[in-house]
């Protein structure tokens, strides 16, 4: 079994050898601008999960099936390459996973930038402009600024100084 630290190596090894196969060895047109974005390997190093997306776009299911066909009829090809340029006794095999979680982020994200559009138009016109509004706690003099009325203790609580 290898460690920790070894099974990270050859984990980053096989997605940087794998990318640059896919980019450049590969002459299937339906592998072209796919990434690699990760790659999960077993700790025996007999199996790796190869994670992929097609870059700037969301494919459907149409495009997931034929990408999915493409790699697996590349598979083969890209492991004899990795093996010859891989220093390990066994190469793993692999298995190819269209990778979901770009996509994840970024339907997230428009989530989070509708939230805020929903609650900016919310907003009461009488408050400060956003960037403007006072700190709490915060006095003329000092507005920000830190006091040292406060310090850290060894239990983690902040206590007055004497």
């Amino acid at each position: 079994m290898a460690d920790a630290v070894r099974i990270r190596r050859v984990a980053d090894q096989i997605r940087a050898e794998v990318s640059q196969i896919l980019r450049d060895e590969v002459r299937d047109p339906r592998v072209r601008l796919l990434t690699v974005t990760r790659v999960k390997v077993a700790a025996d190093l007999g199996s790796a999960v190869v994670f992929y997306s097609p870059l700037g776009e969301e494919p459907s299911e149409a495009r997931r099936t034929e990408l999915e066909g493409a790699m697996r009829a590349a598979g083969g090809f890209v492991r004899r390459l990795l093996s010859r340029r891989l220093e390990l006794r066994h190469t793993p095999e692999l298995r190819f996973v269209l990778d979901d979680s770009i996509a994840q982020g970024s339907q997230t994200l428009e989530l989070i930038r509708s939230l805020d559009i929903a609650t900016e138009d919310e907003a009461p016109e009488d408050e400060a402009p956003e960037g403007e509004a006072p700190r709490e706690g915060a006095d003329e003099e000092g507005a920000g600024t830190l006091r040292p009325a406060e310090k850290s203790g060894d239990d983690g609580e902040t206590q007055p100084q004497s």
